[in-house]
This record gives C-alpha cells, sequence and structure tokens, in this order.
C-alpha cells in the first residue's frame, strides 16, 4: 500500500458518514471513542485500527475496500445478500398452525428485515404478540429471495430450520407470491403457499382460497409423488 493517502481515507470516510446521516458523535459512541478522535480520522491525521475499522464498515453499510479506495467489483455479492423490499418488514400470510386455540387457520406474521453490511438479517415474528420464532439471514437475485431462519431461543429442544421462497420477478409492491418450508412440533416436514406484502392488508377469504394447491400441482403430486409448489404462476 505504498501510495496510501491518509487524508483521501478520511475523506472518504466523511463521505460516507454524511452519505448515511450519521454525525460524528454516532460514529464516536460506537467505538466507544470521543468526537475529537473521529475529526482527526476525516482529516487524515491519525487512522483507526483494524477493529475500529471494521465496526465503521458495519455502522455505515459498507465495505472496509471502500475506505480504501479499492473499486473491485462486489455487485454480485453485494446483490445477492440485499433487502429487494425497500423496507424493513413484510407481512406473511398463510395457513398456520395457531398455539393457542390449536388448530390450522389463515394467519398473519411479521418478517422484520435488517440491512447489515454484507448480510440482510431476517425475524419471523407474530402479528398478534411480538413473539419471535425464528431468525436468519436473506439472498437474493432480480427473481427470487429465499429467507433461511431457525429456531429463536438456544435452549429450545426443538431443532427447527425454515425456508421462505418469495417471487419477486413481478416486483414487490404488490401481493407476492411464495411458499414456507418448515416443520411441526414432530419435525415432520410442512410446505405451504404464502403471500407477502410490504401493506398490512386483511387476510381475505380470496386470498386463502388462492393458497390452496391447484389442478396442476394436484395432477404433478399424484403423478410424481412430488410436490412443486406454482408460485410463479401469477
Amino acid at each position: 500500500m505504498s501510495n496510501f493517502d491518509s487524508k483521501d481515507f478520511g475523506e472518504r470516510l466523511k463521505n460516507y458518514r454524511l452519505k448515511k446521516g450519521l454525525s460524528q458523535e454516532n460514529i464516536a459512541k460506537a467505538l466507544h471513542k470521543d468526537k475529537a478522535t473521529i475529526s482527526r480520522y476525516e482529516k487524515g491525521e491519525i487512522l483507526p485500527n483494524v477493529r475500529d475499522i471494521s465496526i465503521i464498515c458495519e455502522e455505515l453499510g459498507i465495505y472496509e475496500a471502500d475506505l480504501y479506495g479499492n473499486e473491485t467489483n462486489r455487485t454480485t455479492q453485494h446483490n445477492k445478500s440485499r433487502n429487494p423490499f425497500n423496507t424493513d418488514k413484510l407481512y406473511v400470510y398463510f395457513n398456520a398452525y395457531n398455539f393457542r386455540t390449536k388448530k390450522f387457520a389463515p394467519d398473519k406474521y411479521i418478517l422484520e428485515l435488517e440491512q447489515k453490511q454484507n448480510i440482510c438479517k431476517a425475524k419471523f415474528v407474530d402479528y398478534h404478540d411480538k413473539r419471535i420464532y425464528s431468525e436468519g439471514y436473506l439472498i437474493c437475485n432480480d427473481e427470487i429471495a429465499f429467507v433461511v431462519m431457525e429456531n429463536y431461543k438456544p435452549t429450545s429442544s426443538r431443532v427447527d430450520v425454515a425456508v421462505l421462497e418469495i417471487n419477486i420477478c413481478n416486483g414487490t409492491d404488490g401481493l407476492m407470491l411464495g411458499g414456507y418450508f418448515g416443520t411441526n412440533a414432530k419435525c415432520e416436514p410442512s410446505l405451504r403457499k404464502c403471500y407477502f406484502s410490504k401493506k398490512n392488508i386483511e387476510f381475505t377469504k380470496k386470498m386463502f382460497e388462492q393458497l390452496k394447491l391447484n389442478e396442476n400441482e394436484q395432477k404433478i403430486l399424484n403423478n410424481q409423488n412430488a410436490l412443486y409448489l406454482d408460485i410463479f404462476n401469477v
């Protein structure tokens, strides 16, 4: 790094901070330092250590290479772990088991999304009492998004991994069709269609009927003894 310029490093840090809408006090608090230290970073007078650079990048939502002016193309990895919905919350509608009534019924859940530097974290939350059932991460391309989650409480005796698949090839502003792949309390595989929405809407009877297996899905199941959810048939 013979051509390293500390002033250029500081200027990049300042620009990314302002773009994120954070103050020097915000960064100082995250690093447990004072504002004057952040000011010296941005002037190129001193440099943060490796640990502090990692924390700074986490706060700013950037890669460490961004501060060094490394123009290496990271588009593929960035897009893969980005939040494509431009919101931190999705509402999920499907035929769910209600532990209160001990029955299956149309119900609503919340998928909370939090974009970090190189990962989009996800939490599957009860709409009614805000209980967190599981948490994980999101990966996607321009057509499909997957949310991979595991049971939330590490002390739970139940081992559970669930996957939400969301069709986003037609955009994310309307109802999005997808699937839920998980297990029940007996660890029996569970597969259901879901609707996803950025708006908190009523779960109508029409929506519920559309989440039932259609004739083509039933035909494939009978012929191949395997179920393929037709979430791209909009």
